[in-house]
């Protein structure tokens, strides 16, 4: 009858632990999109940073990030920005191409080579929002 009641016990700490865990990191996210749509309990933000892999296409400078670990089940929103140091305000950056999986930022910089903006650390900072089913 003491194992019984020390096993009913651990089960019920544990849910309480599992309760207190799920209601901390609950997160209260609503995504207003006529072209992103989903369930709401499965809205996710999913954010990060990119650098060091530029590749040059023409006048194109682009980065492709992987965005596999944030599990989105269809293409998400993504905004992102460049952060390098220097003088790079001349130059204009947009998403060129959105799956589920990746994004690849491209910017036309004319002049400006793969090895340049790698060795310089031209940096993108992004956020993609969007829904894992």
């Amino acid at each position: 009858a003491v194992v019984s009641t020390q096993s009913t016990g651990m089960r019920r700490l544990s849910l309480l632990l599992l309760f207190i865990v799920e209601v901390v990191f609950a997160a209260d996210i609503v995504l207003i999109s006529r072209t992103v749509t989903g369930p709401e309990p499965c809205a996710r933000v999913c954010f990060g940073d990119s650098q060091g892999a530029w590749k040059k296409n023409g006048e194109y400078i682009y980065i492709d990030t992987d965005l596999t670990d944030c599990h989105f089940a269809s293409p998400p929103i993504v905004q992102a920005s460049l952060v390098n140091q220097g003088d790079y305000s001349r130059y204009s950056g947009y998403i060129g191409i959105q799956q589920p999986t990746f994004f690849r930022y491209e910017m036309y910089a004319p002049g400006v080579s793969a090895a340049k903006a790698n060795s310089d650390r031209y940096q993108i900072n992004w956020s993609a929002s969007g829904y894992t089913c």
